[in-house]
């Protein structure tokens, strides 16, 4: 479960720089998965510290991205919208 973290954290992050927003959410809820896991790895063997840390960090970043790169790439078409007219 640890590893599978870290391989779904790493798809989170990068779903967070593609251009469709559909796929960014969807990425966040796949780094969701990634910290559910890590912590039931955690929970169920103590001594995986390292690779749990390693899944939590990258599932961790990998949702705030991919909810954050959307809300900030409409805020900026948004801003461009009025700035051109």
């Amino acid at each position: 479960m640890d590893v599978l973290s870290i391989v779904l954290g790493a798809l989170s992050l990068v779903t967070a720089f593609t251009p469709l927003i559909w796929l960014q959410v969807i990425g966040g809820f796949v780094g969701i998965a990634g910290i559910v896991l890590a912590r039931r790895a955690k929970k169920a063997d103590y001594r995986k510290d390292l690779t749990t840390a390693i899944g939590m960090l990258c599932s961790v970043t990998g949702t705030a991205l991919c909810f954050v790169v959307p809300v900030l790439s409409l805020l900026s078409n948004v801003a461009l919208l009025f700035m051109t007219r």
